[in-house]
């Protein structure tokens, strides 16, 4: 499994320098294909990567279509959903992006990943 959070930097709305034209030419972004690239050189079992709500809504939900769109091309099943952090039992209220990834072949969590998307 590989479990990671790429850095948020580019992405966050506290960057007024954020590069909306084309989001991975910043080189705070490169995180994110480095992040997928690793993913499609291990072939793990199952991914798992956090990130900040602005994963999709910055430039039109640009990056979190990409690393969609990179696990599906991978072959994986994927799944994308917000939590609320407080939620958790963490003492703040923040909305955190998870995108869920599993190999074809694990067809069991396949139908869990399925059932959770029923609460997500």
């Amino acid at each position: 499994m590989i479990c990671g959070g790429p850095p948020c930097q580019g992405i966050s709305g506290f960057n007024r320098f954020r590069n909306v034209k084309n989001p991975l030419e910043d080189p705070k972004n490169k995180q994110l294909v480095v992040f997928m690239d690793i993913v499609d050189f291990l072939k793990p079992k199952f991914v798992l990567m956090e990130n900040v709500v602005d994963l999709l809504k910055f430039a039109d939900g640009f990056l979190g279509r990409y690393a969609m769109g990179c696990l599906v091309s991978m072959k994986y099943q994927a799944r994308l959903g917000m939590l609320a952090a407080g939620a958790y039992g963490l003492p703040q209220f923040r909305m955190r992006v998870f995108l869920w990834g599993a190999c074809a072949t694990e067809v069991r969590y396949i139908i869990f990943f399925m059932l959770l998307r029923k609460y997500l």
